[in-house]
């Protein structure tokens, strides 16, 4: 082959320099089948070690190691070595693409050197073979997407013709020139020449009896304009005609029959109006009612709750049970029958909106061992309640409604219980400053999340966290209520998972001072000692 090199040196490294320049992988087999050259590229494409090679140049070796380790596939080893051994001796040029086991296509070019032996050409063609996948497939896509978009507009074609021909209004389109293009049969009824015309593309002022309406202007809902009136036609029957424009600035113009319409609209505002009225008769009966059975259900639950633990453990002990805890038990029971006979009194005069309005009965009373009285009540109503009071900061005497004061404390030491798990303790803790008596409620039950702190006093409103656990959402909302009218109000701090705190504040104006009341009490008697003295 003829060639022109002007260094003789260079001709020297030129063949060493190029075979391992080039991208593609390149073998020489002599004519005995042995490798006697191979550069690197070909061997990092056949994944073959160079050591190897050095072992054992004959393409025997090479072929028994590349069956050994699975390139081949399965079956015995030596009848895969002796097929491709029956192939190369035959010295035939061939071109052939093989998958390699890790993915990689590669493409074989196999020449005969005359009688002197085989040069092979490897080339990997994992990104072109990858390129033409995808491109086939997306060429398969598209001409998917084509035939379907074909058969989508020739079936949207004659539903669109069929459903114009099919409605009930009259439809008429006019082109970007005001030149008809196109009027449905309602129309064609109503306009007869419109058939003449239609034929022709004629201009819109040639259609005689036809105009186009212009009154009230409005916007659909992509902003363009659309104008709208109603008039009394022709054939005496009021329509509503709309224009609207098209995306090319045609426009499509409508005609509604609205003669019925028209004539009913009187009579069905007036049923309206009187349905309104009905309705809303029934919505305030229904909240009414709701509401009492609700606020009943909730807030009768601790008396009977009392009344069922006292019945139980009479029950229980009547043959040897002292009568001074018999008669303490009995009270307990005649206790909550009057304070359900009292919030039954006060539910009648509840309303569905708010308590306000409702007398608050305040006389000064025993206070502190009111409280008491009521945790011990709690403690007895579940045996395993664990709960533990200190009120002693409170005053012993006070001026409220022991009966709303009762409830709202109920409430919460019912919630405590319910939503904290048996035997976690439930710390009841009494405090006063200058402004409020404190009562404060401490449990390890679920807790409230945060962000629904602020609804938790909203009737009917239940936190996420008592899901599963039986309850109305009533009885918070009566709590605040029924202390705003005491002059006091309810906080709660909650952590969820850790528990929650709430806390009663009523004013501390309420309380009695024993020294203030003893004062009094001397007063009272230094008056009657000089009344006396006067009258005598």
């Amino acid at each position: 082959m003829p060639y022109y090199i002007n260094d003789g040196k260079l001709e020297e490294n030129l063949l060493p320099f190029l075979m391992e320049s080039v991208h593609q992988g390149i073998s020489v087999i002599d004519k005995d089948l042995n490798m006697v050259f191979i550069n690197r590229a070909a061997c990092k494409m056949l994944d073959l070690p160079i050591s190897v090679i050095k072992k054992n140049p004959s393409l025997q070796a090479i072929f028994r190691f590349n069956a050994e380790r699975g390139d081949y596939g399965t079956g015995d080893i030596e009848e895969q070595v002796a097929e491709r051994m029956d192939l190369t001796r035959r010295f035939i040029a061939h071109e052939i693409e093989r998958e390699r086991p890790d993915g990689r296509i590669i493409r074989i070019q196999g020449n005969p050197i005359g009688e002197a032996g085989f040069v092979t050409i490897y080339t990997d063609v994992t990104e072109q073979r990858t390129y033409e996948a995808n491109l086939e497939a997306i060429q398969y896509e598209l001409e998917l997407k084509l035939e379907n978009s074909v058969r989508e507009v020739r079936y949207n074609r004659d539903l669109l013709v069929n459903a114009i021909n099919a409605i009930d209004d009259g439809l008429i389109v006019f082109d970007e020139h005001n030149n008809l293009v196109l009027a449905n049969i309602r129309m064609q009824k109503l306009y007869p020449s419109l058939r003449r015309h239609l034929a022709r593309n004629s201009h819109i002022s040639k259609i005689e009896g036809f105009q186009v309406p212009c009154s009230t202007e409005e916007y659909d809902n992509n902003g363009k304009k659309r104008f709208s009136k109603e008039s009394k036609l022709h054939d005496d029957c009021w329509y509503r005609i709309e224009q609207s424009a098209t995306v090319n600035g045609g426009k499509i113009i409508t005609y509604s029959d609205i003669s019925a319409y028209k004539e009913q609209t009187g009579k069905l505002q007036e049923h309206t109006n009187q349905l309104v009225k009905l309705l809303q008769k029934e919505i305030n009966l229904s909240d009414t009612q709701r509401e009492f059975v609700s606020m009943a259900s909730h807030e009768f639950k601790t008396p009977l709750a009392i009344i069922d633990s006292n019945a139980q453990r009479i029950q229980r002990r009547i043959d040897n049970m002292p009568k001074e805890r018999l008669a303490e038990r009995v009270s307990n029971i005649r206790d909550s029958v009057e304070r359900m006979q009292y919030l039954i009194n006060r539910f009648m005069d509840f309303s569905s909106d708010e308590i306000a309005g409702i007398k608050v009965e305040a006389k000064t009373q025993k206070f502190r061992s009111t409280l008491e009285k009521l945790c011990h009540l709690h403690l007895e109503m579940q045996d395993h309640t664990v709960m533990e009071w200190n009120l002693d900061a409170l005053p012993d005497l006070a001026s409220f409604d022991q009966n709303l004061l009762d409830q709202c404390l109920s409430n919460i030491l019912s919630n405590a219980i319910k939503y904290s798990d048996q035997n976690a303790p439930i710390h009841v803790v009494g405090k006063r400053d200058k402004r409020y008596l404190k009562i404060e409620v401490h449990d390890q039950g679920v807790g409230i999340p945060k962000p629904e702190l602020s609804k938790i006093f909203n009737k009917y409103y239940r936190a996420s966290t008592s899901s599963g656990i039986a309850g109305t959402g009533i009885g918070l909302n009566f709590t605040q209520m029924a202390l705003k009218e005491q002059g006091g109000h309810i906080e709660v701090e909650s952590v969820v998972g850790e528990g929650s705190c709430f806390t009663i504040f009523l004013p501390a104006s309420i309380a009695i001072d024993t020294a203030q009341t003893e004062k009094a009490s001397e007063s009272l008697t230094q008056l009657s000692k000089s009344t006396e003295k006067i009258a005598s």
